[in-house]
């Protein structure tokens, strides 16, 4: 049976998923061009890779409430902050769009953990 669970959103999931998508979206832009100015164009294909995945995961499963999109999206900001810890040059970005990654999770952590999703 299948159930249409995106109708029961609150806003503050749908200010935390907004965040997590713009952002990611800004990401896998960002990474994109880097591919064709930095002299290290497969770290950067990597994380466009990442970012559009993460993005399609954003878009379907996660806006369907689904627990598994919520534990894997945390992937996002754990995979900004590690490799910003060992560059203090993209440090303060990296480190910035991580935190701000986490605020859109614990904003969206309610609505799939609630009883009343019954999942």
């Amino acid at each position: 049976m299948v159930t249409n669970t995106a109708l029961a959103q609150n806003s503050r999931f749908k200010i935390g998923w907004i965040i997590l998508v713009a952002f990611n979206a800004l990401m896998l832009l960002m990474h994109f061009v880097l591919i064709f100015f930095l002299g290290e164009p497969v770290l950067f294909i990597g994380y466009t890779a990442f970012n559009f995945y993460a993005l399609i995961v954003l878009l379907i499963p996660f806006r369907r409430i689904e627990k598994w999109a919520w534990l894997t999206t945390w992937i996002l900001p754990i995979g900004l902050a590690l490799p910003a810890s060992a560059d203090p040059g993209i440090a303060m970005i990296y480190f910035g769009a991580s935190a701000l990654l986490v605020l859109g999770l614990l904003l969206t952590m309610q609505e799939f953990f609630s009883n009343r999703s019954g999942k």
